[in-house]
C-alpha cells in the first residue's frame, strides 16, 4: 500500500516540482539587426534575440556581434522555480522556447526578485520550522529545559491564547524561530546534523534564516542577503531536512 503524504511531503512537492519557472518569466521581444542596440538601449535590455538573415541569435550587452544560439542559452519551461532559481545564481540569463521550440520567453537574474521567489524561499524556510519543530515532537520530549525561562513564557503565554481560540496547536507549535536555534544548539545537537558544523556556524545559519523569513514576511523590498547568500542558505536547510532523521540525546 503507498504511504499517505505527510505535510512536509507536500510542502516539499508544492516548492521544488509544482511551481516552475514560467511565473517569473518575461514575454520575449524579438528585435531586427537594422536597429537593435538601439531598441535595447531604449528598453533598457541587456539581452536580446536578433532577426540574422532570417535566423535568430543570441546578444548580450558587452558582446561584439550576436551569435548563434545554443542549448545551454536555454531553461526548459518545466524547470522547477527554485532549481531555475539555483540556474540563475549561477548564470545571468536563459531563455525559453514555446511549444513549436522557437525562443519565446526570457528568464534573468533581475527575475529573482518577483513575488513567486519569494515566496518559494519564504516555504522553503517554513518547511525548515516545520521539520525542525517535528523533530522535537519526536525525539526531544525535555526541550524546554533547553530554554530561558522569559523564552518559555513567552511560547506558553502564545499558546495560551491561541487554545482560548480555539485553535487545535500544541506548545511545540508556538516556538518562535529563533527558538528552533536555541533548542537544537543545546548539548550541540546541530552535529547529529552534520558533524563539522561549529556552534557558531550553526547559531550564524539560523539568524541568517530567520532574518531572511522576517524580511520576506515583511515584503521588506530589500532582503538585506545576496544570491549566492540566499542559495548557501537554501542548501544550508537541504543538508538538514533531505537526510534521514537523526536520533537525539535529550
Amino acid at each position: 500500500m503507498k504511504s499517505r503524504m505527510n505535510s512536509v511531503d507536500r510542502l516539499r512537492l508544492l516548492f521544488e516540482e509544482q511551481i516552475n519557472v514560467m511565473p517569473i518569466a518575461e514575454n520575449l521581444v524579438l528585435l531586427d539587426l537594422s536597429n537593435y542596440r538601439e531598441e535595447m538601449e531604449k528598453r533598457n535590455f541587456h539581452t536580446a534575440i536578433v532577426n540574422v538573415d532570417g535566423n535568430w541569435m543570441k546578444y548580450d550587452a558587452g558582446d561584439t556581434n550576436p551569435t548563434p544560439l545554443t542549448e545551454e542559452d536555454f531553461m526548459d519551461a518545466e524547470t522547477p522555480l527554485l532549481k531555475a532559481f539555483r540556474m540563475l545564481v549561477e548564470k545571468r540569463r536563459y531563455f525559453i522556447k514555446d511549444d513549436e521550440g522557437h525562443p519565446a520567453y526570457i528568464v534573468t537574474r533581475t527575475d529573482l526578485d518577483k513575488i513567486p521567489l519569494r515566496i518559494g524561499f519564504f516555504g522553503v524556510i517554513s518547511l525548515f520550522e516545520t521539520h525542525l519543530k517535528n523533530l522535537i515532537r519526536k525525539y526531544l520530549p525535555n526541550w524546554e529545559e533547553s530554554l530561558s525561562e522569559n523564552r518559555l513564557n513567552q511560547a506558553k503565554s502564545l499558546y495560551e491564547w491561541k487554545k482560548g481560540r480555539k485553535e487545535e496547536i500544541d506548545l511545540v507549535q508556538c516556538l518562535q524561530f529563533g527558538d528552533l536555534g536555541s533548542v537544537f544548539s543545546k548539548n550541540k545537537r546541530f552535529k547529529k546534523f552534520d558533524p563539522s558544523l561549529s556552534r557558531d556556524n550553526f547559531i550564524q545559519q539560523m539568524n541568517a534564516l530567520g532574518k531572511l523569513r522576517d524580511a520576506l514576511a515583511h515584503s521588506q523590498s530589500h532582503l538585506g542577503f545576496s544570491w549566492k547568500e540566499i542559495d548557501d542558505l537554501i542548501i544550508f536547510v537541504r543538508t538538514i531536512i533531505d537526510r534521514e532523521d537523526p536520533v537525539f540525546e535529550d
